[in-house]
C-alpha cells in the first residue's frame, strides 16, 4: 500500500506545475457548482417568477424535478398577487397567505381557497423556451439546460432556419455538438462535454499566459479570480464561452511563437464561435508588423485571410436565412442595431438615471465600467497585443445596442476580457483588496448561478 501511495505521489509530482494547478482548479470548481446546483434543487425545487409582460401580470412556474412549466394570470378580482414558492408543488401569495397548487392553479387553503388562477396569454414555451430541444431527463444535469443552450442544441439537431433568429448563433459550437451527439446519445450531453473539455484546457492556457507575464503566485491568483468571477458558471454550461476562450488563447499562443498559419486557424475558429473573434486580427497585424517583414511575406496574408474567411462564411450563412440579415449587429428579432459605441454606454446610464432598471442592468453597467478601468490600468502592464484585443472586443460589443436592455449580457461577455484578470491579480497582492474581490465575486457567483438554475435571466 505504501509503495502504491509513493508511486502515485511521484507520478503526480512528475506532472508539470501548470497541469497540476489546472487539474485541481477544474475539479474543485466543478465540484462546487455540482454541489451548489444540487443544493438549489433541494432547497427550491419550484421556480416561481412574478412578471409583467405586455401589460399582463403573470405568474410563471417551473418544476425543476419534472421540467413541467405553467403560466397563470396572477390577478384575482382586480387584485394583483405576488407569489413565492412554498413547497415542491405549491406557492403562497404574499397578499393573503393563501396556499396554491401550482399544477392546477387552485388555492388549497386561505382566503382564496377553491379559486383557480386563469391561464396567461403568454404560454409556458414563451418563457421557458426549449425551442426544438427537449428537456434532459436527468434533473441535476438538466439545470444547466437554460436559455442559449437550447438555441445551440436546436441548431445542432435541425440546422439553421428551424427557428426565427437562430442564425444569431455562429456555427462551430453547434457543428461540434452534432458531430459528438452519436457518441453521447444526446446533443445536450455532447455540448456539456465540449464545454467542460474546453474549460479544462482554457484554465491551463490562461495560467500559462499569466505565468509568462509574472511568477506562479500571481498567475494562480489571477486565474483564481477568473474562475470565481460572477458569471464563470457559463463556462460549464452549453454555451460557447469556453470554446471561444480556448480558440483565442491558442491563437495568441501561436502568435507568440510566430506560427502564423496556426494563429490564423485558431482565429478562424474563434470567429466561427463568436463574431468577436474578429478582434484577433488587430493583434495579429501588430505582431506581424513587429517582425519587420509585414506585409511582404505570403504567410502573413494567408494567416490574415483565414479569420476573414471565417467571418465571411458566417455572414454568408446568415444571408441565406429568410428572417436574418447578413450583418449580425442589425437584428430586428433581437431589437438590435448599430450605433456609435458611446451611445450604448450613455443609453445604459440614462436607463439607470430613469430609475426604470433591474439589478442586471446595474450589474452590466458596473462591469463595463470596471473593465474599461482595468483596460486603462493595464495598458502598460501587459503586452500591447492583449490590450489591443481587449479594446477591439469592447468596441465590437458596444457598437451593437439592444433597445430592450442596454449592455445586455455584458456580465457574460466580459469573460472574453481575460487579460484584465491579470490586473485584478496584481491588485490582489494587497490582502484587503484580495478579500474584497473574492467575497464580491463569490457572492455574486452564488446569486447569479442560482438565478440561472431557476430560469432567471442573468446574461
Amino acid at each position: 500500500m505504501a509503495l502504491f501511495k509513493n508511486t502515485l505521489i511521484e507520478r503526480w509530482q512528475s506532472i508539470g506545475e501548470s497541469w497540476r494547478f489546472t487539474i485541481i482548479a477544474f475539479f474543485v470548481v466543478r465540484l462546487f457548482y455540482g454541489l451548489w446546483s444540487c443544493a438549489i434543487l433541494i432547497a427550491q425545487p419550484l421556480a416561481v417568477q412574478n412578471l409583467d409582460l405586455s401589460g399582463e401580470p403573470i405568474l410563471t412556474v417551473f418544476n425543476l424535478q419534472t421540467s413541467q412549466a405553467r403560466t397563470y394570470l396572477r390577478e384575482i378580482n382586480g387584485q394583483t398577487l405576488t407569489f413565492r414558492a412554498a413547497g415542491p408543488d405549491t406557492a403562497m401569495d404574499l397578499q393573503t397567505g393563501s396556499i396554491w397548487n401550482m399544477t392546477t392553479g387552485t388555492a388549497l387553503e386561505g382566503q382564496y381557497k377553491g379559486t383557480t388562477l386563469l391561464p396567461a396569454k403568454t404560454p409556458p414555451a414563451g418563457i421557458f423556451s426549449y425551442y426544438n430541444a427537449k428537456p434532459y431527463p436527468v434533473t441535476w444535469l438538466a439545470m444547466w439546460q437554460r436559455f442559449d443552450a437550447n438555441w445551440y442544441i436546436s441548431v445542432a439537431e435541425t440546422g439553421y432556419g428551424g427557428i426565427d433568429g437562430d442564425d444569431h448563433f455562429p456555427p462551430l459550437f453547434p457543428v461540434l455538438i452534432r458531430l459528438l451527439k452519436p457518441l453521447f446519445g444526446s446533443a445536450f450531453l455532447a455540448g456539456l462535454f465540449i464545454s467542460h473539455l474546453a474549460t479544462f484546457y482554457a484554465i491551463k492556457l490562461l495560467y500559462d499566459t499569466f505565468q509568462q507575464w509574472a511568477g506562479n503566485p500571481l498567475a494562480k491568483r489571477s486565474t483564481l479570480f477568473f474562475l470565481v468571477y460572477p458569471t464563470s458558471f457559463f463556462l460549464f454550461s452549453v454555451y460557447s464561452e469556453s470554446l471561444f476562450l480556448v480558440a483565442v488563447l491558442l491563437s495568441f499562443q501561436q502568435m507568440r511563437q510566430r506560427s502564423w498559419a496556426w494563429a490564423g486557424f485558431w482565429a478562424f475558429c474563434a470567429i466561427l464561435t463568436r463574431l468577436q473573434g474578429a478582434a484577433l486580427i488587430i493583434p495579429m497585424i501588430y505582431l506581424m508588423w513587429q517582425e519587420g517583414s509585414f506585409p511582404r511575406r505570403p504567410i502573413h496574408w494567408f494567416s490574415l485571410a483565414l479569420p476573414a474567411m471565417g467571418g465571411l462564411f458566417y455572414l454568408f450563412l446568415r444571408s441565406r436565412q429568410i428572417t436574418g440579415g447578413a450583418i449580425p449587429f442589425v437584428e430586428a428579432d433581437w431589437h438590435a442595431r448599430l450605433v456609435p459605441p458611446w451611445e450604448t454606454y450613455w443609453y445604459a446610464i440614462q436607463t439607470l438615471l430613469s430609475g426604470k432598471f433591474s439589478f442586471i442592468d446595474a450589474l452590466n453597467w458596473s462591469i463595463v465600467t470596471l473593465f474599461m478601468i482595468l483596460l486603462i490600468a493595464g495598458w502598460r502592464r501587459i503586452p500591447l497585443e492583449y490590450n489591443l484585443y481587449s479594446a477591439v472586443t469592447l468596441l465590437i460589443i458596444l457598437i451593437r445596442i439592444v433597445e430592450t436592455q442596454p449592455l445586455i449580457s455584458m456580465s457574460r461577455y466580459s469573460l472574453m476580457f481575460f487579460p484584465s484578470f491579470f490586473i485584478l491579480g496584481l491588485a490582489g497582492e494587497n490582502p484587503w483588496i484580495r478579500r474584497l474581490i473574492l467575497y464580491t465575486f463569490v457572492s455574486l457567483n452564488l446569486y447569479l448561478s442560482a438565478q440561472f438554475f431557476l430560469w432567471g435571466w442573468v446574461a
